[in-house]
């Protein structure tokens, strides 16, 4: 979707053959329950089709769309017909530009995944106040379908993730949750129409209007389980993925034992592993644990990567409504949010926040304490975030379970493939698969090892020379070994290259675990870290394939 806005003359036609005519039936569906004379809103208009063919019925229709091409688009496709109550206008979710309970229908066709969860909340209530007693809303989405055609329709996304990762183009998002939103903001579903399998469906859903019901409600998620075996295989999963994958869970307000109006509120991400954590650490205090909606990110990945910071933050209080059921004007949040929460500016971009933010202790094990003292200056421990053997430990464990995973799976696999084909031709090659566990073997010392002495580097903030320290001592470590082993120094001397290049590429990657550094830093080494790392890569490659072919073929 995003990446068809940025040519919105063929966005029709394009969008029509990515839904193999499905946006036609739509369109078709929704129009067959549009009456006449009716005061309709559609957002998220595109290029303006539905909402002409809409007007054109004799209704009277404001088109919005955030983005000023597709408006632009759909004014040079305006209706001739005289008299046509039509208006195409730039706008978003956030700010509807109309009364409330002034309009019949509000229409939104395949907007939904362009929504995270809070927003997806947030538009909803504003649609309910737009929306006359029992008027109705449409919305056309693509969902998960049921059974075996979820498992087509995850491999599709799969495909279509990486192609828009390598396009540089930012994903849509999946309609998750979505369901659980509409009973208690005020809607019900009154119609619903499917197609391809319910992957996409068309939902009409009408106003919950009552004399007790004047303005529209929250949604809050129901608590997670944070003990037993079901919460401690969901640490694991996470550690022994290399915590890269985004395991989100609802974003929202949980609840730490029994709070009440006057607990104290904390901010975390809606990572599984952080709020299970942060549930533990609390042990049944009395808290509200605000979860942002981080997209199953880590508070400081998080807080590095754009994805909790003040916009995270002033969309979770709103879309919640937690100042509705506190009289707290204090909130505290991570302290290793820093790096994307910039408290200063929360004022000035969200005037009417509700509360002032006060940074929580930097380890989530400290919290009860900090909630118990309210230390006007923190205490070292509770501020300043040492990376201890233990936390290298962890680190170095999904660290080196993310490169293994995401960066040399693929690479093994295509070179067992390979030995496994060449035994057809002679069944020495067999014997060569364990190279591939040597690699492997050499990826786990040389990140223990980058973990064991990292504080031998820290002379210098630079990431390149922790590199070329790490690099160094890589190679005398498996050059010994592989004296043990095979008795050459020229295999040594033709490996080193490669050796080396292991440790400095698994160095620059360990960054982001150390909290040694910061985004703006890394970027700033990037370029050449970029260079040194591809000569090095190239050199060590083919150093290595010669060594190979000399020692296993010539030999």
């Amino acid at each position: 979707m995003r990446k068809l806005e940025l040519e919105p003359d063929l966005y029709e036609s394009k969008f029509t053959a990515l839904t193999k005519g499905v946006n036609i039936e739509v369109k078709d569906w929704i129009l067959e329950r549009i009456n006449t004379q009716e005061n309709i809103l559609e957002v998220g208009c595109g290029t303006g089709t539905l909402a002409a063919e809409m007007a054109l019925k004799g209704n009277d229709v404001l088109a919005l769309d955030k983005n000023h091409r597709m408006i632009t688009a759909a004014m040079k496709n305006y209706p001739s017909k005289s008299n046509l109550k039509l208006l195409y206008q730039i706008g978003s979710i956030d700010d509807l530009p109309v009364e409330d309970a002034t309009m019949d229908i509000i229409i939104s066709t395949f907007m939904l995944s362009e929504l995270r969860p809070f927003e997806q909340q947030i538009f909803l209530r504003n649609a309910w106040k737009a929306l006359k007693p029992n008027g109705r809303m449409i919305i056309a989405a693509e969902f998960v379908p049921s059974g075996f055609w979820k498992l087509w329709f995850n491999f599709k996304r799969w495909r279509y993730k990486k192609k828009l990762r390598r396009l540089r183009i930012q994903s849509t998002f999946i309609v998750k949750w979505f369901f659980k939103y509409l009973e208690p903001i005020g809607f019900e579903i009154s119609a619903v129409m499917k197609w391809r399998h319910g992957s996409i469906q068309a939902i009409e859903l009408k106003k919950i209007f009552k004399e007790d019901l004047i303005k529209p409600g929250y949604y809050h998620p129901g608590n997670r389980k944070y003990k037993g075996l079901g919460a401690q295989m969901s640490i694991y999963r996470c550690i022994l993925t290399g915590q890269i994958d985004q395991i989100p869970i609802e974003p929202g307000i949980y609840q730490s034992g029994n709070p009440n109006e006057a607990s104290p509120i904390i901010v975390t991400a809606n990572y599984i592993y952080t709020y299970i954590k942060v549930m533990r650490a609390l042990k049944g205090l009395d808290a509200w644990v605000l979860c942002v909606d981080s997209r199953g990110i880590n508070v400081w990945c998080a807080a590095r990567g754009n994805d909790f910071g003040n916009k995270q933050l002033i969309e979770a209080v709103k879309a919640t409504g937690i100042a509705q059921i506190t009289n707290k004007k204090t909130i505290i949040v991570p302290q290793l949010s820093a790096g994307g929460i910039a408290t200063p500016l929360i004022k000035a971009e969200a005037p009417d926040f509700p509360f002032n933010v006060l940074y929580g202790p930097v380890w989530a094990k400290y919290l009860p304490k900090f909630l118990e003292e309210r230390p006007a200056r923190k205490p070292d421990k509770m501020k300043l975030a040492k990376f201890t053997i233990s936390h290298r430990f962890r680190a170095e464990i999904t660290h080196t379970t993310f490169l293994l995973r995401k960066i040399f799976l693929w690479p093994s696999i295509a070179l067992i493939l390979l030995f496994i084909g060449l035994s057809f031709i002679n069944t020495v090659w067999i014997s060569q698969l364990l190279i591939v566990g040597e690699i492997w073997l050499w990826i786990i010392i040389a990140n223990a090892l980058i973990a064991i002495f990292f504080p031998i580097t820290k002379f210098t903030r630079k990431f390149v020379n922790k590199g070329v320290i790490f690099g160094v001592i890589n190679v005398l470590l498996f050059g010994g070994f592989s004296w043990l082993f095979h008795y050459s120094l020229l295999s040594i001397l033709l490996s080193s290259i490669f050796y080396f290049w292991l440790a400095f590429f698994s160095t620059i990657s360990f960054s982001g675990y150390t909290m040694a550094t910061s985004p703006r830093e890394i970027q700033d080494e990037y370029p050449i870290f970029s260079k040194i790392n591809m000569i090095l890569l190239i050199i060590g490659l083919v150093t290595k394939i010669i060594g190979f072919i000399f020692f296993n073929i010539l030999k």
